[in-house]
């Protein structure tokens, strides 16, 4: 009864100062002096409590008014040194400073610039004093100061720039202050350490200095600890998305801290948290396991966010990066990227984005390279639903998986970009079309890492293209396909005329990854025109026909090139639709960059090309119409045909460049040809490609006007591509105007000679007028 009697007599003594000499009401701000004066001039320690009370009752409907009479006074009292060891004074204090720097939002996510909580917020932080009381409350174990404190500074960091900056700034300047604020993280009242989570993605985002003492002060092992203490990814929930999201602040852009993450052994942690097996030969029940792992939205989330730590480690250039790319191999993660991406049942998202990770470890390392080329692993497939299920298993219901027969993971790597996902788990929708697109995208990316640098694997697969793989008869449960087979199939193979959008990226990313193989390399180039194409193969040397009847791989690359348009033309006029007829112009576009690729520097290939006279029609005639054909088509088209005639110096040429010249002159002329090419740079399906066109492929929405070819998500051009035909349009598109006689360096003297006697002609014409 006697504490009830106290907490009336407080809060009587608190609002009997809203009375007037004859108990009338008087104004806020003669209130506000009464209570201000008995706060800082009372010698009874109740009477100041029940003014600061007052004051605090006050300032959710006068906030205005308490923060121009009463603040200052309340961060002189945040300052005594004594308030540290009076609990209900300082709870007063820092729940008052609490409600005068909030900030009203005029919209969700915008605070207004105008709330006076702003000018508040202002008189806070103009010395750093304030800020280190407010940090020197939180060494106390009191429950409410850690969390009032805590909450006033997740307040001060959620107001308009610049005003977290000079938080962070003072932060620094604070005796033990981040410290202190780290330290929380080992408490065991999740409330007060989820607070702590939250302050600390905040002030860890764009503040190098920080991020540097949070690493070095134990931050990295706090926080995977707390993931560990939460139940990892799966279990652990929001919780964890914070701590991942905190770690990837901490060691994005920050090198400093990515080495010491690296040194600290903190990349082991990465495949654990995917739940991986720890070993380095993990038995098939553990994989197993790992495969078949159910994904919530949250758990997708978190590992999505595991990856993103993986992808900040190899984002660099240098040696750390080239460290970073061992310690990732040697602590598993190599290993756990490529059995998420190819065999396991993961979202296509992560599976996606595990591939592309995975892509970025072994570019340019010969110990990744060299493991994923000797790695084997069983793809996991999805089987057929059961008889009156939706296929699409819209109800979510689980599908059943199996393993297929164990194969290298590069020809893992060539079956999912040119066949898709295998098995049931193929697309039965427009946005399950876009998931697996993105995969494909990403196994071609990783096929793409593989091959750089790695001049043995390119002649290697390019080698086993027309070999078919010799098999025991205990071997027919095995991959009938080496990798280069599965692509030299793919190329040869045109789609089906009624076959889906989807089928065309077959040939398509075939024509991509040979592109990759023949990219600046003769000794590839020169293998692969040494392939022939034969009716009958007999034994495991390949076709016994005479040379005559067979087809070189050129020959079979320009015949199915003219069998596309073809089949685009009869679409067209049949009226099948604007997509099928951009399934077959994306065919086109990827047999025209390979041919690109191929002659480019290549005199053999290119007479090999000339070698049938009605090769160059199959060039020319796109160019010259005026309607119904692509304009990718045609500036590739027109690039291709102007690379044919830049590297034709066979002296065994059937047509040679004297004869080859007029024939474009005629056909196509120097004006179309050129207007073509710049067509081509102005598409926007050309011109918005980046070096990341790989991983942003499917994203977009569906075409709003199915028309308009230029709204169509998806796939058109590689990176490399890009920029090669961007380095080298200027010299080609100008290539049919040269003397015919030049060659090599007279080639570009003669062509640069051109453009002087042009520009000096259009001069003297101005002069005359």
């Amino acid at each position: 009864m006697s504490f009830l009697s106290s907490l009336q007599g407080t809060v009587l003594q608190g609002y009997a100062a809203l009375q007037g000499p004859q108990g009338q009401p008087q104004s806020p701000t003669d209130t506000l002096v009464k209570l201000l004066d008995r706060l800082q001039n009372s010698s009874q320690h109740e009477d100041r409590r029940s003014s600061l009370l007052g004051i605090k009752g006050m300032a959710r409907d006068w906030k205005s008014e308490v923060g121009q009479v009463a603040l200052p006074a309340i961060l002189d009292l945040l300052a005594e040194p004594g308030l540290v060891d009076d609990l209900d004074m300082a709870k007063a204090v820092l729940e008052t400073l609490n409600i005068l720097c909030e900030i009203e939002e005029t919209e969700p996510g915008r605070p207004s610039k105008t709330d006076c909580g702003v000018t508040h917020v202002d008189t806070f932080l103009m010395k750093p004093e304030p800020t280190h009381a407010v940090l020197s409350l939180l060494s106390t174990t009191s429950f409410y100061i850690r969390f009032f404190s805590l909450q006033l500074l997740g307040t001060l960091l959620t107001t308009p720039p610049p005003r977290p900056l000079t938080l962070q700034a003072h932060f620094l300047t604070a005796p033990g202050g981040l410290g202190t604020i780290l330290s929380i993280l080992d408490e065991t009242r999740e409330i007060l350490r989820n607070e702590v989570l939250l302050i600390l993605l905040n002030i860890t985002e764009k503040n190098a200095d920080i991020q540097k003492i949070i690493a070095f002060e134990g931050g990295f092992d706090r926080l995977f600890h707390i993931i560990d203490v939460e139940g990892g990814i799966g279990a652990g929930g929001i919780v964890v998305q914070d701590c991942l999201l905190c770690v990837g602040q901490l060691l994005r852009y920050n090198v400093s801290n990515q080495n010491y993450f690296r040194e600290t052994s903190c990349i082991p942690h990465l495949a654990p948290m995917l739940l991986f097996p720890p070993a380095q030969d993990p038995h098939p029940v553990a994989l197993d396991s790992f495969a078949t792992q159910p994904w919530s939205e949250q758990k997708l989330n978190n590992a999505l966010l595991v990856l993103a730590l993986a992808r900040t480690m190899v984002s660099g250039a240098g040696a750390g990066k080239i460290a970073n790319q061992r310690a990732i191999l040697v602590g598993g993660l190599t290993r756990c990227l490529a059995e998420m991406g190819l065999a396991s049942a993961a979202p296509p998202v992560l599976k996606a984005e595990a591939l592309h990770i995975l892509a970025h470890v072994i570019r340019g390392s010969e110990i990744n390279q060299e493991f994923i080329s000797k790695l084997v692993l069983n793809p996991l497939a999805a089987s057929s639903p059961p008889p009156g299920q939706d296929p699409s298993y819209s109800d979510r219901e689980k599908p059943e998986f199996y393993r297929l027969p164990p194969q290298s993971a590069i020809l893992a790597l060539f079956s999912l970009a040119l066949e898709g996902l295998p098995g049931a788990q193929n697309p039965s929708s427009a946005e399950d079309e876009l998931h697996t697109l993105s995969v494909r995208a990403a196994a071609l990316s990783v096929i793409d890492s593989f091959l750089d640098g790695n001049l043995d694997a390119q002649l290697g697969i390019v080698a086993t293209m027309n070999t078919p793989i010799p098999q025991l008869p205990e071997q027919n449960s095995g991959p009938s396909h080496s990798p280069g087979s599965l692509l030299f199939e793919a190329l040869q193979s045109l789609p089906p005329t009624d076959a889906g959008g989807m089928a065309a990226y077959t040939s398509f990313f075939a024509s991509l990854i040979f592109a990759h193989l023949l990219r600046g390399f003769e000794p590839a180039k020169k293998l692969a025109r040494e392939i022939r194409i034969g009716s009958d193969p007999a034994g495991p040397h390949g076709p016994t026909n005479d040379e005559d009847d067979q087809t070189s791989l050129v020959q079979v690359l320009i015949g199915n090139l003219m069998m596309a348009q073809r089949m685009q033309s009869q679409s067209n006029n049949a009226g099948d639709g604007i997509q099928r007829s951009l399934a077959w112009a994306r065919i086109m576009v990827g047999y025209l960059m390979v041919l690109a690729t191929w002659f480019w520097e290549s005199p053999a290939t290119t007479s090999e090309f000339l070698s049938e006279g009605t090769n160059l029609q199959v060039l020319i005639e796109p160019i010259s119409q005026s309607s119904g054909v692509d304009p990718l088509v045609q500036g590739l088209c027109a690039f291709v045909l102007g690379i044919v005639y830049e590297s034709d110096h066979d002296p065994a040429s059937t047509i040679p460049r004297s004869t080859l010249q007029p024939i474009l002159h005629s056909r196509v002329g120097p004006d179309q040809f050129v207007n073509r090419i710049l067509r081509l740079r102005e598409d926007p399906r050309f011109k918005n490609v980046g070096p990341d066109v790989l991983e942003l492929c499917s994203q977009g929405p569906a075409p709003s006007d199915p028309s308009n070819p230029d709204e169509e998500p998806g796939l058109w051009f590689d990176w490399p591509f890009v920029e090669f035909l961007k380095n080298n349009y200027v010299s080609i598109q100008q290539s049919i105007l040269i003397d015919p006689g030049a060659g090599g360096g007279q080639s570009k003297f003669s062509f640069f000679s051109y453009s002087f006697r042009r520009r000096y002609g259009l001069l003297a014409g101005l002069f005359r007028l």
